[in-house]
């Protein structure tokens, strides 16, 4: 079974309350005990472990069940959410595709010990008959309280035999503004995700914005033909910035908002804990998404503008829309 992240002598070890009495199954992990910084400096932060190449990238150890050794023959992993937080959305990506390889890749450590921890609890229960039927029976106690909750959606699965192994979705330490390549081979991936990016409001922290002209080149390698890129922010003004650059780019181009209703894979972005802190502060959200062009130098045949409304209007499409007199910007930050 993969291994949870290694400490630092700095870190601490988590509560002795996480594990369950008399047992040394894994238990879900309390996200209190998880709480850390906000923001990291992508640009100094360069001490990571990475591998060499990216068929050095120890996949049996994230999927042990699905990559059971080092294998060229193995899966790959087609879906990366960068900056993936506590999880939220990679859950909901497993959950929406349980036979693809889905990883989460995030600057701060102790976020990602709670990711892989819970990961590891997920995968216990689903092995579990009776912690499974535990955590089925709570989630059908979410879904009759609030209908609405991913919670519903969970029990829903889970009443109907469709219970998850969670065997297909991890994440890692690490900067994925400086190590990309080292993970994924050209054309690998299928979608990027890129979920409440740091807005580095001022002008001299733009360069550490996670969409800039240089980094949409290292997208585009990591990406196959017509793969997709994912951007959700509740920051008028940062996706006004994402989208004016890849709109720029002629290695992407801009999908309009029928196609991202017909994508079942826009409504989940709503999902993720950022989208509901959103939500509870009536603030609004912006979502655009991008395909990589199959011949670059191809002139653009619909070009779609450049605006925020049309950013919005997918939100609500996606099922969210502000009640009048929300905050411009939101009041994530």
């Amino acid at each position: 079974m993969a291994q949870v992240r290694r400490r630092s002598s700095e870190e601490p070890a988590a509560p002795p309350s996480e594990a369950a009495e008399g047992s040394d199954a894994p238990a879900r992990p309390q996200k209190k005990f998880f709480r850390t910084r906000a923001h990291s400096n992508v640009l100094n932060a360069n001490d990571f472990w990475f591998p060499a190449s990216p068929t050095a990238v120890p996949l049996h150890e994230y999927f042990p069940s699905l990559c059971p050794s080092p294998s060229p023959a193995a899966p790959h992993v087609e879906m990366v959410d960068v900056g993936c937080g506590y999880g939220s959305l990679l859950l909901e990506l497993a959950r929406l595709f349980p036979t693809q390889l889905i990883l989460g890749i995030e600057i701060r450590p102790k976020v990602v010990e709670y990711v892989q921890r819970k990961v590891l609890a997920l995968r216990h229960e689903a092995r579990e008959p009776r912690a499974a039927a535990a955590a089925a029976a709570a989630a059908a106690a979410v879904a009759m309280a609030n209908p609405e909750t991913a919670g519903a959606r969970h029990a829903s699965r889970a009443r109907d035999g469709s219970w998850l192994t969670y065997d297909n979705v991890w994440a890692v330490h690490n900067n994925a503004m400086r190590f990309l390549p080292n993970f994924f081979q050209r054309g690998q991936l299928t979608k990027l995700f890129f979920c409440f990016a740091d807005p580095h409001f001022k002008r001299k922290n733009h360069r550490k914005r996670v969409i800039t002209p240089a980094l949409l080149a290292e997208y585009a390698f990591v990406l196959k033909p017509a793969g997709l890129v994912y951007c959700i922010t509740d920051v008028a003004e940062l996706m006004t910035w994402m989208v004016g650059h890849l709109s720029s780019s002629p290695l992407f181009e801009r999908l309009d908002n029928a196609a991202l209703q017909a994508d079942p894979t826009v409504p989940i972005l709503i999902q993720t804990d950022e989208g509901l802190k959103v939500m509870r502060n009536n603030g609004n959200m912006y979502i655009a998404v991008y395909r990589k062009r199959l011949d670059p130098l191809a002139p653009l045949v619909n070009v779609i503008p450049n605006d925020n409304a049309i950013a919005a209007q997918a939100a609500a499409d996606a099922g969210y829309t502000p009640k009048p007199g929300g905050e411009k910007r939101g009041m994530t930050w």
